[in-house]
């Protein structure tokens, strides 16, 4: 499957409104909307191979040493993680970003996972994460706090998607998030 073939394609007009509803939404969480668009824009450009290949990918976004908010390129993981290459020399990091790879029944994949959020604080950034269904998350990496920045297909998103029969939440904390997963 190519980026083309993906089932929705939200052109420029979708990905403004998304970044207006992003924007006007309250946080709980410190990105910013500058973050998101960039965040939103690696996603759409890697979820197909994501999908395709069932494989996370992963990587940063920060300042590069010219003060512009970029990302790295993206690393490929395996099925159920990714270890983002070391960050640039001369960047100042905001956030880590990764993909969760293809539908499954097997893997409650449309939320982020434990690890994650507990990866993000540990390396004291920001985290996003992207879902087969197409879910957009924010991960607040000082607080553990995981908000839905846009719901299911507002992402490219995997055709073998069924919507859930245990919806995620719109938010969540570390302790909710450990609860949904039987981490208690």
């Amino acid at each position: 499957m190519t980026l083309s073939k993906t089932p929705i394609d939200f052109g420029l007009g979708g990905a403004l409104l998304a970044l207006l509803l992003c924007v006007s939404a309250p946080s709980a969480s410190a990105q910013t909307a500058e973050e998101i668009a960039v965040a939103r824009e690696v996603f759409t450009k890697l979820q197909a191979a994501s999908i395709q290949q069932n494989r996370e990918y992963c990587g940063y976004i920060g300042y590069n040493p010219a003060g512009q908010l970029v990302s790295t390129e993206a690393k490929r993981g395996r099925k159920t993680s990714c270890r983002p290459r070391n960050e640039p020399e001369g960047w100042t990091l905001v956030a880590s970003f990764h993909t969760h790879g293809a539908y499954t029944e097997d893997y409650d994949n449309e939320v982020p996972s434990v690890t994650d959020v507990e990866g993000d604080m540990d390396e004291e950034v920001n985290g996003f994460v992207a879902t087969p269904g197409g879910r957009f998350w924010a991960i607040d990496g000082t607080t553990g706090d995981i908000r839905l920045i846009c719901g299911p297909r507002c992402l490219p998103w995997d055709p073998n998607f069924v919507p859930d029969y245990d919806p995620p939440l719109a938010r969540y904390s570390l302790d909710t998030l450990k609860r949904r997963f039987g981490e208690d």
